[in-house]
């Protein structure tokens, strides 16, 4: 699953930990994931790696298939948040890069 997602193995068990993924087990003690698992782990890995918190995930993963329009609505409310975070962090990042620009520009860079 680690080599099909792209995901590593201690993240895919953090996944399954707290209920975001599923496996099958095998005899063997052995997971086994389908593809459309392997799909969603892709998806929960990619919203984590642009810092989503996990309420905001469980939130997007609640609203694929035929979910029900308050799945939306508690999205749409959550990710109200996350574009307020994000606008903070964007114009600390945008200072930030004005201040580096300032100092190289002072020495000929």
């Amino acid at each position: 699953m680690s080599r099909r997602s792209g995901v590593s193995a201690r993240s895919l068990r953090y996944y399954e930990q707290h209920g975001l993924i599923s496996a099958r087990r095998e005899s063997n003690g052995y997971r086994e994931y389908d593809d459309s698992t392997v799909e969603r782990a892709e998806i929960i890995h990619m919203l984590f790696g642009m810092d989503f918190p996990r309420e905001v995930v469980v939130s997007v993963l609640a609203c694929t298939g035929e979910a029900p329009t308050d799945a939306h609505d508690a999205l749409a409310e959550q990710l109200v948040q996350v574009r307020a975070g994000l606008a903070e962090r964007i114009e600390r990042l945008t200072e930030t890069h004005r201040q580096v620009s300032a100092f190289l520009e002072e020495r000929g860079h």
